[in-house]
């Protein structure tokens, strides 16, 4: 059905004599426009080629991988060709989204997603009532996995509207794709877990299309649809359930929600409470799907800080079946869908795959905020497109990430939001000195390769590649040098850290960590050596390596060394260290220590940003 459906975008107005804006009527100069239309070397218009792109376009969604590409190449000249035009820009990020079915680096195939998606909702929000238009991205939300995208209810929605422009005028498109939308639509809706609207629309289906093969289709479905079975919780503690009616359960909710965002900074015995409380909440009120999202949450929190890998797996597993349950059933509660995007952001992308689906959410926030302003505070829309860029940038797409950046600053934001945008810009100056890459001076390596480290530190990953090439340059003038080795192995383990390839995330990551003990080996005393092994261990998951004892040591060995000597750091990394060290003996169930820690940092640190951070954990001055 679709081939030769274009066809009505360029006809449009031929039948009844009129013609179609922008229409010239000098001949000569129909024939020049014309011959502008034609490419290089083809000698076809651009309609042609789109007949063309169309086809292979076709052939690429039945599985021809290599009829995608040249669909792909064929519309980058027909986007020249036929500029504006929002059917060819349609079939454009229908035909990326192709591409990213095809890639094999997982990588590639959610970048190409994504962006594919977001040309097709500019192409619907340009044009929402071109039947083709919403055709292509009903199809392409309804073939994108739920769990990793989210895009089955504008499936719902784009098939829903075709439905009812068939209903109103059937002439549109056949009956045969009539019936298919229907039970297309029937399918969306049960995988959201809205069961009694896809019986609707099977029965619907089974009226309009009689004995057919969609009859023995749905039998296999089962027309009423099965009720999800959920997650039934485990509280793992012995907390009583909380009475939640009336304003006690505003209050008792509130107990909770404490809990929670303290868990969300790290702490484990908070984890284990608010993981507990919530569980008991939702026994006695079962109904109460922001409860449930809590404990989705939680659970995966208490993942988290598990010590074995597969318990870490396993929650996080179970808290994103439960979030989507969660989402399908209420999909307009804001608060739900944000705890579910930042849930999403959170996860390693390398293991987990749900930066699309982070993304997802994020996009709904974004248009739930900007068409009601009330619908929550603007620090939590400014927050919201930070992270919405952090995360275009995680797969890549710059270009996307550098619109929303725009975006937030064309709104003047509080400092906070400008320092965060400025330490992630892609345009500091990263490019070596002095030619660096080809350069036998190992000093100058060296000191080039530390600049570009710290900046990598600070979040850029064009810093963390050129540093990598001159620290290994360095290292390789004198592999004997303890600094050179230190700052390679380090680097070795920030690229490692971009990885979305678990064999390097882990197989270089473990590589630099040699290094860098081989280095302090050497060096022991060297503040620079332990500083970058201390944060180095300290950030890695301890579920995989179990290192944040050797952080520890770190930790303590910088906070002897500068309370000797004050020279040999800041003072702001000083309250950094005794911060940081604090969450790594609550890591290991040293509570006490860390609270005694903490308040040294207390009583020291001027900075008002460690007593929001220690709120509620019961650490005094001394």
């Amino acid at each position: 059905m679709l081939p030769g459906m274009w066809r009505m975008q360029f006809d449009k107005g031929k039948s009844t004599g009129e013609k179609p804006d922008g229409c010239i009527e000098n001949p000569d100069q129909a024939r020049e426009v014309e011959k502008e239309e034609r490419t290089a070397g083809t000698g076809k218009t651009g309609e042609e080629l789109f007949a063309e792109a169309v086809e292979l376009h076709r052939r690429g969604i039945q599985g021809d991988k290599e009829a995608v590409a040249k669909a792909y190449e064929l519309l980058v000249k027909v986007k020249e060709l036929l500029p504006d035009n929002n059917l060819v820009e349609a079939y454009y990020g229908s035909t990326v989204t192709l591409l990213g079915r095809d890639a094999v680096d997982p990588i590639e195939r959610f970048k190409k997603a994504v962006r594919g998606l977001k040309i097709l909702d500019g192409a619907v929000s340009r044009d929402p009532e071109n039947i083709e238009v919403r055709i292509l991205r009903g199809n392409v939300c309804y073939r994108l996995p739920e769990t990793y995208f989210h895009r089955t209810a504008t499936a719902v929605e784009d098939f829903s509207y075709l439905v009812s422009r068939y209903e109103q005028d059937p002439s549109l498109f056949s009956q045969d794709y009539y019936f298919q939308l229907l039970y297309d639509l029937g399918a969306a809706y049960k995988n959201l877990g809205r069961n009694q609207e896809a019986d609707s629309a099977w029965q619907k289906l089974l009226s309009a299309a009689g004995e057919t093969k969609y009859r023995e289709l749905l039998s296999r479905e089962g027309v009423q649809g099965v009720q999800s079975p959920g997650i039934i919780p485990d509280s793992g503690g012995d907390m009583e359930a909380p009475v939640l009616s009336g304003k006690k359960k505003g209050e008792v909710l509130e107990e909770g929600v404490k809990l929670y965002e303290l868990a969300l900074t790290g702490d484990k015995d908070a984890t284990q409470k608010a993981f507990a409380f919530f569980a008991k909440a939702i026994q006695a009120d079962p109904g109460d799907l922001l409860l449930k999202a809590y404990y989705a949450d939680c659970m995966s929190l208490k993942g988290r800080d598990a010590a074995d890998p597969t318990e870490m797996f396993a929650n996080a597993i179970k808290a994103m079946q439960l979030f989507d349950e969660i989402v399908n059933r209420n999909p307009d509660n804001w608060k739900i869908r944000l705890m579910r995007a930042r849930h999403s952001f959170r996860l390693p992308e390398g293991f987990f795959h749900r930066t699309a689906s982070a993304i997802a959410d994020f996009d709904y926030l974004i248009r739930c905020y900007e068409n009601d302003h009330s619908s929550f505070p603007e620090e939590t829309y400014w927050q919201i497109l930070y992270d919405q860029s952090m995360a275009y940038r995680r797969l890549g797409l710059e270009n996307e990430a550098a619109a929303v950046v725009e975006k937030l600053l064309s709104l003047d934001p509080p400092p906070k939001f400008k320092a965060l945008i400025e330490k992630e810009k892609n345009d500091v100056d990263v490019s070596p000195r002095l030619n660096l890459l080809a350069a036998d001076q190992k000093e100058a390596l060296l000191a080039e390769g530390i600049r570009l480290h710290d900046l990598a530190v600070a979040g850029s990953r064009k810093a963390a590649k050129l540093a990598l090439e001159l620290l290994k340059k360095a290292h390789e003038a004198d592999p004997r040098d303890p600094l050179a080795q230190g700052y390679y192995g380090s680097c070795l383990a920030l690229n490692a850290r971009d990885s979305m390839d678990t064999n390097v995330l882990f197989g270089d990551t473990i590589k630099g960590l040699k290094l860098l003990n081989r280095a302090i080996s050497r060096d022991w005393n060297n503040p620079k050596l332990r500083l970058l092994r201390a944060y180095l261990t300290y950030s890695l998951p301890e579920a995989f390596f179990h290192l944040t004892q050797r952080a520890l040591k770190d930790f303590r060995y910088l906070k002897t060394a500068y309370e000797r000597d004050n020279s040999l750091f800041s003072r702001e990394l000083y309250h950094q260290i005794l911060y940081d060290m604090g969450v790594a003996y609550e890591r290991t169930g040293e509570t006490a220590r860390a609270k005694k820690v903490w308040s040294k940092l207390l009583q020291e640190s001027p900075d008002p940003k460690y007593q929001a951070l220690l709120e509620g954990k019961g650490v005094d001055r001394k």
